[in-house]
């Protein structure tokens, strides 16, 4: 009667119990790891059986960040989720990090996904004409994108949860608003406390003069200070230290000239160069991705085959950018400009085309709308200077030697540019 009605027995009720019990998860099981050099980075390629993730992923990379303890792989998850949420852009998923140590592993980690497509890198000399316009004008998006994804903090985004969790004074520390990027953080800065966030250009500029002092200025000298960075350079001597700290005090100067908006043109009517100075003395900041080489984009083709393929184009690397002035971000990728090496994968004469084509296609195109590239183009046009004082003052010290020249050709184009007021260094 039990049985004809549905009621199940007491061993019945054990064995449905039993099956429920053993219903568990699917556990991951790895089936490869794998070295890699992937976007430029050193990885590990790990995969998965299929079977035991069935939603997938079934593969990801671990990527090991390299520069501050703490602060790179924060930055990397932080500008990673700038870049996907607030920019739109096309970047890796972050699965999961160990952003200190003790951990499971013993080392920091992210865990990315592995985006589909290929590398620009190793396609580009492969790719018809019709093909590279199609990856330029996804570029020009891509850079509007990152300029229009503004700020009123010059930082790098570090505020991101701690992993493996810390204490609240800890992670109060290491949570705070600092700038990481190549000026702030070479040499014997690396081990020094972090540039503390900014809220302005000038202080910005002020900052990268002020490093030298960083290293140079203290009761006792730092730790590689004098290295020059070049491994068959010798060491700055006493009277190279003294010169290099004078060089970047006189660089100081010139800082509230540099700014935003002293080398516009007289010949703008009022209204332009209105328009003009809005942009580039701005209080608002943009994305600047400072190590944008090829190799860091990945593209992947709609109709693979096809030379009328449309295109996404993903950027990876987030942990190289940070906050910086609008002038700063409206820049090209530094593999469109000329390098004295032997390598480059384009002619100066095609790097030049295809800086052209991107501002074409930025201020023409139809992928970006003319309402978000307008201050990009003001931006790349008339903070051309800006962005070169920038790199002359972010450089290292002991380039010093070379700054003074480059000093002589900046005196040489306020003259040219701005004739009506005097070169305020000797």
């Amino acid at each position: 009667r039990n049985s004809t009605m549905g009621v199940s027995s007491s061993t019945g009720k054990k064995k449905g119990k039993a099956k429920a019990h053993d219903k568990k998860p699917p556990y991951p099981v790895v089936t490869g790891c794998e070295d890699v050099y992937h976007v430029g980075e050193q990885m590990i390629l790990i995969t998965f059986d299929p079977r035991s993730v069935p939603l997938g992923p079934h593969s990801m990379l671990a990527h090991f960040p390299r520069g501050r303890p703490t602060y790179t792989t924060k930055a990397l998850v932080g500008m990673t989720q700038i870049a996907r949420d607030q920019a739109q852009i096309i970047a890796p998923k972050i699965y999961g990090y160990y952003d200190n140590v003790p951990n499971p592993i013993n080392a920091e980690v992210v865990l990315l996904e592995l985006l589909p497509g290929e590398c620009l890198d190793d396609i580009w000399m492969d790719l018809e004409p019709r093909q590279i316009m199609t990856v330029c004008a996804r570029l020009g998006e891509l850079l509007v994108k990152l300029f229009n994804c503004r700020s009123l903090l010059l930082c790098s985004e570090t505020d991101v949860p701690d992993s493996p969790p810390r204490t609240p004074a800890a992670s109060a520390h290491y949570r705070r608003p600092v700038l990481l990027g190549p000026p702030f953080d070479e040499g014997p800065l690396l081990h020094m406390e972090p540039q503390e966030g900014l809220t302005s250009t000038h202080d910005y500029l002020h900052a990268l003069a002020e490093r030298p002092e960083r290293v140079f200025g203290g009761p006792s000298e730092v730790p590689g200070a004098r290295d020059t960075g070049w491994p068959i350079s010798a060491p700055l001597s006493d009277a190279e230290v003294v010169a290099a700290r004078d060089t970047w005090k006189r660089l100081g100067y010139l800082i509230s000239y540099h700014s935003g908006g002293f080398y516009i043109p007289g010949s703008l009517s009022p209204e332009a160069r209105f328009t003009a100075y809005s942009v580039l003395q701005s209080k608002e900041f943009g994305v600047r991705h400072w190590d944008m080489q090829m190799t860091r984009f990945v593209v992947r083709w709609a109709r693979p085959g096809d030379v009328h393929s449309d295109a996404t184009l993903a950027l990876t690397g987030w942990e190289y950018a940070a906050r910086a002035p609008l002038w700063s971000c409206a820049r090209m990728p530094s593999w469109l400009y000329p390098h004295l090496h032997p390598f480059e994968r384009i002619t100066w004469e095609g790097q030049r085309n295809v800086r052209q084509f991107i501002f074409h296609s930025i201020f023409h195109g139809d992928f970006v709308p003319q309402a978000r590239a307008w201050e990009w183009v003001v931006a790349h046009v008339y903070g051309a200077t800006e962005r070169w004082f920038e790199g002359l003052v972010g450089a290292h010290w002991g380039f010093r030697d070379a700054a003074e020249v480059l000093l002589v050709r900046l005196r040489e184009h306020w003259m040219h540019e701005r004739p009506d007021v005097p070169f305020p260094l000797d």
